[in-house]
């Protein structure tokens, strides 16, 4: 029995964060029959009233809770859930320079709510840059509303065609610039974070190998 009990509650658990918010919405009304069946079953067991008026009492209860929390529990049912995308098909070559680029995708079913970048840290050389914001592609610097499905494509830094060139990283704290050179050759790692008013912070490490060539670029996540 215990097996099988345990069987259960993985596949409600897979199914809770794998599935569709149609399988959520139906594990949570299943969970919560089952708090009414097994106060009907077991609470004259315990010493209560007969079956039928704690059967009552526990359904008024829960639906007290459930238009109490309602909106915390749509949050449960529907999420926003964030996935970072680092590789060298995003290089693009544009107005004279190469653009070192991510992409950020909201594979969940609800909008993320003012998302944000940040490039954290720098390790293979001293750096200028900490803690600083990232802009989308095209120069946007505001926070963003990340529909269900919806990607965006963000700005890491960018090259010139020339050999030994550093490769210049990008970022921002308010209105102030801070821009840093990567030298050539040279392999560094790049700490990014991802943020948004109703997602866990997400940090992500990203190696980047310059060459001397001004197209020897590779950048991958870790």
């Amino acid at each position: 029995m215990a097996v099988w009990v345990v069987a259960v509650l993985g596949i409600c658990a897979l199914l809770w964060f794998k599935g569709w918010p149609i399988a959520r919405a139906i594990i949570l009304i299943l969970a919560l029959s089952g708090i009414c069946v097994a106060s009907f079953f077991w609470g004259p067991c315990l010493g209560g009233p007969d079956k039928w008026n704690i059967l009552m009492s526990v359904a008024t209860l829960l639906g007290v809770i459930v238009a109490l929390f309602y909106d915390e529990i749509q949050k449960l049912i529907h999420f926003a859930k964030i996935s970072l995308y680092v590789d060298n098909d995003l290089i693009d070559f544009a107005h004279g320079r190469r653009w070192v680029r991510g992409k950020i995708t909201n594979i969940g079913d609800r909008a993320v709510k003012r998302c944000r970048l940040k490039l954290l840290r720098v390790e293979g050389q001293r750096s200028r840059i900490e803690n600083g914001f990232l802009q989308w592609e095209g120069g946007s610097r505001e926070p963003i509303r990340l529909s269900s499905k919806e990607h965006l494509i963000f700005d890491i830094g960018t090259r010139t065609p020339v050999q030994d060139s550093p490769l210049k990283l990008l970022s921002y704290i308010g209105e102030n610039e801070i821009e840093h050179d990567l030298l050539a050759p040279g392999t560094y790692t790049l700490t990014l974070a991802i943020y948004g008013d109703n997602i866990p912070s997400k940090e992500q490490p990203v190696s980047v190998k310059i060459g001397a060539a001004a197209d020897e670029i590779e950048i991958k996540m870790l």
